[in-house]
């Protein structure tokens, strides 16, 4: 049979809508800098989009488009945490954070948040952060120097 390489599977439509929310981000600030074009070129040739999705992210990337009406069809969890994940990377990638854009980060965090228990979030995360740091700890704690079979103290 040969070397068939299996289909891509399509960009669905939470993974297509976050990165034109990434071009409207990119627009936030009234200049389209190099870098920000490069950042969503780089997903643009990393993803298999359809052709109609290329074309659109074209347009998108030469006219702005409103990030609220685009966030709506972000419906894939995953997504909706990484489109705040990657417009705060891409708000500073052209090293200032211009108002507008920090008003738009802000907007897309009550957006993508909207309906979650932030406080509950939070304490999981604290948990878990705190169990991590232990184990950390008692990993660094064992491997400290021994003599005559007994820790070295300090």
């Amino acid at each position: 049979m040969g070397n068939v390489q299996p289909a891509a599977e399509p960009v669905s439509t939470s993974k297509f809508y976050m990165i034109r929310c990434l071009a409207a981000m990119a627009h936030a600030d009234g200049v389209m800098s190099d870098v920000e074009v490069a950042y969503i070129s780089a997903f643009m040739n990393r993803l298999p989009f359809s052709a109609e999705q290329r074309a659109t992210l074209l347009k998108d990337l030469k006219e702005p488009q409103k990030i609220g009406d685009l966030l709506r069809y972000i419906n894939e969890p995953s997504y909706r945490s990484q489109v705040l994940y990657f417009a705060r990377i891409l708000a500073f990638k052209d090293g200032v954070l211009h108002p507008t854009e920090d008003d738009l980060l802000k907007k897309i965090h009550a957006q993508v948040t909207q309906g979650l228990d932030m406080q509950a979030i939070s304490r999981e995360a604290k948990k878990v952060a705190q169990q991590e740091l232990a184990l950390h700890d008692l990993k660094i704690d064992a491997s400290r120097p021994r003599r005559d079979g007994h820790f070295v103290p300090w």
